[in-house]
Order: structure tokens, then C-alpha cells, then sequence
């Protein structure tokens, strides 16, 4: 059935945009198995003839997980209970559960949090070193410098940083926008940015 369905996607393809790569997305078990079937017979299925992906939820759920195991430990769950974003047992769920539109609801919140916290702290720099007549950095300078001075600042602006990605990631499924994607895309790597 797979198999099938991947002739028929490269066949419609070819129809619509000669020479074009069709590319089409499983949820995970199917994937698993066009990509067996990419790997048995690559003359006719391999990455040249057809791009197989996760589906967009998937990888929106393996971006999640990768943001919980980085938060572990990190005081996160702590903190949405004591603004009172979550109780105890929902914000924990929120490192441990599966349910995605909660999760991405958290995580738009603490990178707005992320956000202002950066915003208010280069202000009150600002504040205090205008009085000594200083130069005073662009804000990206300021956090670049901050990133590599501070390493708990490295981590929250880290933190802020992966949680765009997925939060960005998600708006393009949403519009289906490839151009913003790849804009994202080369904005972030671009910018000099580490990423860890």
C-alpha cells in the first residue's frame, strides 16, 4: 500500500511539476516503513525520487521532547506553578505527557516571559550606564555578550531560542508558508547565534 501510494505521489508530481521531487509525510510507524521500502530499493524510491518526512506533528513532538529534556532540572515546572500559569501536577505533565497543545501553550508563555525578562534587563543596563556616558551596545551585541559572560543567561536565552524555533516551526504547518520557513531558517543561522 505504501509502495503504491509512493507511485502514485511521484506520478501526480511529475504531472503538476516535471522534474520536481515529490515529497510526502507518514505518521511514524508508516514512515518507517517507506523508508524500508527507500532502502530495499533505492534505484526506484531512493532520496533522489522521493523525500520521506515525519508528518508535521511528529516533528513538532520530537522538537517538544527536546525542549523537556533540556528544561529538566532546570527549575521550569517551579516556576509556571509559582506564577500560577499551572498547578503541580499539570506544569510537571507538561515534561512527562503527551498532550501537545498544552505543551505549546507553555512554552509560548515562557518564551514571552524569556522575551520581556531580556527586554527589561537591557533597559535597566541601559538605565545605569547612560548616566556614565557610555556607548551603549545594540541590544543583539548586549545579549551576545551576555550569553558568553553568564552562563544561566546562555542557557535561558538558549531556552527562548529553541522554543521559536518550534514555536516558529509550527505557525509555518499552520500557513504553510515554506518561504517563512526558510527565511527562519536562514535568519537563525545567519545571525551567529550558537546554538547551545
Amino acid at each position: 500500500m505504501i509502495r503504491y501510494l509512493m507511485d502514485f505521489m511521484k506520478k501526480a508530481v511529475e504531472h503538476l511539476n516535471p522534474r520536481q521531487t515529490p515529497v510526502v509525510t507518514f505518521d511514524q510507524p508508516l514512515f518507517a516503513l517507506a523508508k524500508q521500502i527507500q532502502w530495499k530499493l533505492p534505484k526506484s524510491y531512493g532520496e533522489d525520487h522521493i523525500a520521506v518526512m515525519f508528518g508535521g506533528l511528529h516533528i513538532e513532538m520530537a522538537a517538544l521532547k527536546t525542549l523537556e529534556d533540556w528544561l529538566q532540572g532546570s527549575g521550569w515546572v517551579q516556576a509556571l506553578v509559582q506564577v500560577e500559569i499551572a498547578t503541580v501536577r499539570t506544569a510537571d505533565s507538561f515534561l512527562r505527557a503527551s498532550h501537545v497543545l498544552r505543551k505549546r501553550r507553555a512554552h509560548q508563555v515562557t518564551a514571552a516571559a524569556l522575551y520581556i525578562l531580556q527586554h527589561h534587563a537591557y533597559n535597566h543596563y541601559r538605565l545605569r550606564e547612560t548616566r556614565d556616558a557610555v556607548k551603549l551596545p545594540a541590544f543583539e551585541d548586549w545579549c551576545r555578550k551576555r550569553r558568553d559572560k553568564l552562563p544561566q543567561f546562555r542557557y535561558w536565552a538558549t531556552v527562548l531560542e529553541l522554543e521559536l524555533l518550534v514555536l516558529v516551526y509550527v505557525r509555518f504547518l499552520r500557513q504553510g508558508s515554506l518561504m517563512m520557513c526558510l527565511v527562519m531558517i536562514r535568519n537563525h543561522w545567519s545571525s551567529g547565534q550558537p546554538s547551545s
